[in-house]
């Protein structure tokens, strides 16, 4: 397993010291990923060389995005990156057709949920699955033993509950007639009081878990089934995810006992662990 590392800025020498893989996304096509330009890009390739660097582009494709879409593809195709992660099949279809040489990530947020899933488009040439938060860690298990596609998990982050294209926060201070805050908001959900992030940029508005994802029960379990652990630096404090990040790689090491890395970890970041013990239950009404 190797870590990936979902980054906050362009400055990666910080993280070196613990993985050398990275995740960045693509200006105007990236839903809750820091927005790099193919500028950017080029210029982290150059100033490390070596690392493995994943650009996700994983917003829904509309039609007035097809022609840039097709020469973004193209050109980030001469670059020396690790892969692309898509949600809109457009994409894929894009880089069949123009005989793209780039590795494929398939990431629809909260539908990649089972090896059939996996095996549809493993069989298309998609490399790799980036699995649903909403699935067990003995789900992901049964995907990596019926499936040859190579698999990735988020273990550390705030998770991405929906997304909308709408300006919902924008839209809220209007109609209230206030004028919108510069800080990062909080919703509360009215039944179990549960309060979630929600961030708006001008590709629309998500929301997020309050809480940071503890998944270092799953990843010791899941260690050898999962191909990139992805621990997401996003709205978390670049202190605490530093000092995370290297108890994660001391854990893949040898370095530290496994009880003693589940307990740093959870001093650090808190308990949540979203959905790796507990099966998701939807009853239609």
């Amino acid at each position: 397993m190797k870590l990936l590392v979902s980054v906050n800025k362009k400055e990666l020498a910080d993280y070196l010291k613990y993985t050398n893989s990275f995740l960045i996304g693509l200006k105007n096509y990236a839903i809750n990923y820091y927005e790099a330009t193919l500028n950017d890009i080029k210029e982290i390739l150059n100033n490390y060389p070596g690392i493995e660097l994943f650009v996700s582009l994983n917003k829904n494709i509309f039609n007035e995005d097809l022609k840039d879409l097709k020469e973004k593809l193209q050109e980030l195709a001469t670059l020396k990156i690790a892969g692309i992660l898509f949600y809109d099949l457009s994409i894929l279809s894009f880089v069949k057709k123009l005989n793209l040489n780039i590795p494929l990530v398939i990431h629809q947020t909260h539908m990649v949920t089972n090896y059939n899933i996996c095996n549809y488009y493993f069989e298309r040439g998609v490399k790799y699955a980036y699995l649903s938060a909403e699935i067990t860690e003995s789900e992901m298990a049964l995907i990596s033993k019926k499936s040859n596609i190579l698999l990735m998990a988020t273990f550390v982050g705030h998770l991405i509950i929906s997304h909308s294209k709408r300006k919902l926060v924008s839209n809220y201070f209007e109609y209230i007639k206030k004028e919108k805050s510069k800080d990062l908001n909080t919703i509360e959900e009215k039944n179990s009081k549960q309060k979630y992030y929600i961030k708006e940029t001008n590709l629309g508005t998500d929301i997020l878990t309050k809480d940071i994802l503890n998944g270092t029960r799953a990843f010791c379990l899941l260690k050898e089934k999962i191909e990139y652990a992805i621990l997401d630096n996003n709205l978390i404090d670049d202190t605490i995810f530093l000092q995370v990040l290297k108890l994660y790689n001391k854990y893949l090491n040898q370095k530290i006992e496994e009880s003693l890395f589940l307990e740093k970890v959870q001093e650090l970041i808190g308990s949540y662990e979203g959905f790796f013990f507990q099966k998701t239950f939807y009853k239609v009404k």
